[in-house]
């Protein structure tokens, strides 16, 4: 867990903070399932530990490829604001969450990436959301591929293999495929011109660490983990 520090004793217990949040910013994962209302939680964590004032903003997740300038509603799998004072909430339970920040321009953003919404290229579909809406540069951003399902554990039938291409296919790890679907989001976060050493991977397996984060795979259905990321 070089990539991360968890911080204990906040409003949502346990936090997961990875290494390189610029000053300004907030960028953390809970840990387990947290019940009820949390938006009050929530802010009160990006304020007490990052010192950012911030309102929430979420969306309801659909697999897919829509991405949504906060505050507006839509439903959508990718969030993303230049607005000061912001929080982009998503839920994820193996899923992988991507958190982009431009700490030149201001401009954050926070995806949604199950293997449907890789398979369909939503990080690519972000870059280009933000590349046209907004004064994103990817050449000075930072991104960060959070706690989620990792190759060791992400095994898959043929029908999934077949929407993904050959080399994120892993087919020696037993008797089913295994897919690596942070590999395949980091070259795509490369292609589209973020540097090598501003991609960070926390390396944090959900399914792994059962002490620490919720699992659909492990756990079966319920829960989720939250990735926040605000200014």
């Amino acid at each position: 867990m070089d990539a991360t520090t968890i911080i204990g004793g906040t409003p949502l217990g346990r936090i997961v903070v990875p290494r390189g949040v610029p000053d300004g910013f907030a960028l953390f994962y809970t840990t387990l399932d947290y019940p009820g209302q949390i938006t009050e939680a929530i802010t009160d964590v990006a304020r007490e530990q990052f010192g950012v004032e911030c309102a929430l903003y979420t969306c309801v997740q659909v697999h897919g490829t829509n991405v949504v300038a906060a505050p507006a509603h839509a439903d959508c799998d990718a969030l993303w604001t230049d607005r000061k004072h912001g929080a982009l909430g998503i839920k994820v339970a193996d899923c992988l969450p991507v958190t982009m920040i431009d700490p030149r321009r201001s401009v954050i953003a926070n995806v949604h990436s199950g293997w449907r919404g890789a398979a369909q290229g939503i990080t690519g579909a972000t870059l280009a959301t933000l590349a046209r809406d907004s004064a994103f540069d990817p050449r000075d951003a930072l991104a960060w591929l959070g706690p989620s399902i990792r190759v060791c554990c992400f095994e898959v039938g043929e029908e999934v293999v077949e929407q993904f291409p050959g080399r994120y296919v892993d087919r020696n790890r037993g008797r089913k495929a295994h897919i690596d679907l942070v590999a395949m989001t980091a070259g795509v976060l490369r292609d589209a011109g973020v540097a090598d050493e501003h991609i960070i991977d926390t390396g944090l397996c959900t399914r792994c660490n059962g002490s620490i984060f919720h699992s659909f795979r492990r756990d079966g259905s319920g829960g989720r983990n939250l990735a926040i990321v605000a200014q």
